[in-house]
């Protein structure tokens, strides 16, 4: 199961205006949103681009429902909150440990949509898939798996390497993996599972695909869900994902209230209420409005160059203005960044520490004139640019990150300008992503503006591996899938071991610590911004009941425990 949110497909950035009462806009809406029965249609947007090609689950470019952890009609073993950071029931009823086995135990009466019982064998054969087909999204199950047995038609067994039971990674495939009718995936032989467009899905979940177009994705509720009586039965018959051609159309569509619910970023949208009276909610009603849920960072090579010293990577954390991010570049829907690799809210907050975070670097170019004039011996050139004592300029250094991302590209642009006015030149490129994941994943970069782990059953750990782990990353030119900068420091692998087979929070934050205070002294990335998962906002025009910060009842997005949403909201009366 992907995360096309923050993935290749930015659909969140495509535009920075609110498009307030621009009604010629609307020419550019292919979708067609508002044109059902409103008392019993959800319309959604925001998680598809374009005309939808496949529905297939074990790649990474499904089609709406398929990702974005969604649970509409794909389900997996566990749902995770990033509310409370807990792995709660969906298809499993439970989950146990016995030292380094977990076993995983089915609620009664499990089927598919075609009416046929959802067994452990379907959870056995699922996780197959990874070992018929290497290019399988959730194929490093393997890695951290010796054997998933059936003990019996409801309970299944995952025996996790001894020597490194990493439960961290096994709840992150549980709870993002979706299970697979083996009726129909064992079928196919292993160079199809990929390319398979599977254009009438066979899920498990409350919906079905029902139709599709370049216009709109459209589902309609199974009756027959087998979950009916244990999560509660939607609402909404039919649920429509409009697709517009840009951000614009649909902020518009979703101010007219032709659109329930809206994953477009959408640029002060507390002015749709404050201002205009309308019946516009976000998950909070202050800034920064939406639940935390990544950390863009600008990631720096760490193995050549001036960057390769942590002094001049700490000055380069001093001379970024967050403050200016958050407010410009992010309009107001982000904090300003802090010196942490963890989440300050959400499923993370437990292991936030506010007094190392606040003591790490800050927004501060006097700081940045004394760490290179008095621990590197620079002296500041006619042009304003700090010259190492060795004669090593600190600059030109390219900072890229894909063009259209129109966010980040702000953010960069401010990050550029601030470093170089603090005796660091740093230039900014935007192109192509293709090109930008290929030079990170090489080592071909100054800086990169990128994303790394999402809140997940793992988080922080997952993020912390990402930028600080150099374990099986192979030197530059080659094609690395974690810490891009080639970040080495001796610590890191047994504190990393510590945290992932700790079995409580007290045991990981002992090794977390530690961690992010090692990060805060060497600088090998800078967090940038804090992202939503999704970017929530819901217009109650026609559906009201949605979660919010006042009534947390769920997290505020369509996938993962944003399911519950549907057998919440009513549509509105009158």
């Amino acid at each position: 199961m992907t995360n096309t949110s923050s993935g290749p497909t930015r659909r969140t950035v495509l535009g920075t205006s609110a498009g307030i009462g621009t009604a010629g806009l609307l020419a550019a809406c292919t979708g067609s949103a508002g044109g059902a029965d409103r008392a019993t249609t959800l319309y959604t947007t925001g998680l598809q681009d374009g005309e939808p090609s496949n529905f297939n689950p074990l790649g990474w470019t499904g089609a709406w429902p398929v990702g974005n952890y969604m649970v509409y009609l794909y389900e997996t073993l566990l749902n995770f909150d990033p509310l409370t950071g807990e792995a709660e029931p969906l298809l499993a009823e439970s989950l146990s440990w016995d030292g380094a086995v977990a076993t995983a135990t089915l609620h009664e009466g499990t089927t598919w949509q075609d009416g046929k019982p959802l067994t452990s064998a379907d959870v056995v054969a699922t996780f197959g898939l990874a070992d018929r087909n290497e290019g399988v999204s959730y194929g490093d199950v393997w890695t951290y798996v010796e054997s998933i047995e059936a003990v019996d038609d409801r309970t299944v067994a995952f025996a996790l390497d001894p020597a490194d039971p990493q439960r961290l990674r096994l709840t992150d495939l549980l709870c993002f993996t979706y299970i697979l009718p083996s009726h129909i995936w064992d079928a196919l032989d292993d160079e199809e599972l990929l390319d398979h467009p599977n254009l009438e899905p066979l899920g498990s979940g409350p919906y079905r695909l029902d139709s599709h177009s370049h216009q709109d994705i459209t589902l309609a509720r199974h009756d027959d869900y087998w979950g009916n009586a244990v999560h509660g039965q939607p609402n909404p018959l039919t649920i429509v994902h409009t697709v517009y051609e840009g951000n614009d159309a649909a902020n518009l569509s979703f101010q007219n209230g032709d659109v329930d619910m809206s994953a477009h970023f959408l640029p002060r949208v507390n002015r749709l209420w404050q201002d205009r009276g309308m019946p516009v909610k976000t998950w909070d009603d202050k800034a920064p409005y939406h639940l935390p849920g990544s950390i863009p960072m600008l990631i720096l090579n760490c193995a050549s160059g001036p960057l390769a010293d942590p002094r001049v990577r700490r000055a380069l954390a001093h001379a970024v203005d967050y403050a200016k991010i958050a407010e410009s570049a992010m309009a107001g829907m982000s904090d300003p960044a802090r010196a942490s690799l963890i989440l300050p809210e959400g499923a993370e907050a437990e292991y936030f520490d506010a007094t190392a975070a606040d003591a790490g670097w800050t927004y501060d170019p006097g700081e940045v004139s004394r760490l290179l004039e008095e621990e590197l011996g620079a002296a500041r050139g006619d042009d304003g640019i700090y010259v190492l004592g060795d004669g090593t300029r600190l600059g030109p250094f390219t900072a890229a990150t894909p063009q259209g991302w129109s966010d980040w590209n702000a953010a960069l642009d401010i990050a550029a300008t601030t470093a170089t006015e603090a005796g660091i030149e740093v230039v900014t490129e935007f192109s192509d992503w293709s090109e930008v994941n290929d030079n990170l994943a090489n080592g071909r970069f100054d800086m990169v503006l990128w994303y790394v782990s999402d809140v997940a059953p793992s988080s922080p750990w997952s993020r912390i591996r990402d930028i600080l782990d150099d374990r099986d990353v192979p030197p530059a030119g080659e094609t690395a899938f974690w810490n891009f900068g080639r970040f080495h420091h001796e610590s890191v692998a047994e504190l990393l071991d510590e945290a992932a087979t700790a079995e409580d929070a007290d045991g990981r934050r002992a090794a977390y610590a530690p961690l992010d205070d090692l990060f805060r002294d060497q600088a090998p990335a800078l967090p940038l911004m804090y992202r939503p998962l999704e970017f929530y906002q819901v217009n109650e025009k026609n559906w009201t009941g949605f979660p919010t910060k006042d009534d947390p009842y769920c997290a505020p997005m369509q996938g993962m425990t944003g399911v519950r949403m549907l057998s919440r909201i009513t549509p509105v009366q009158g």
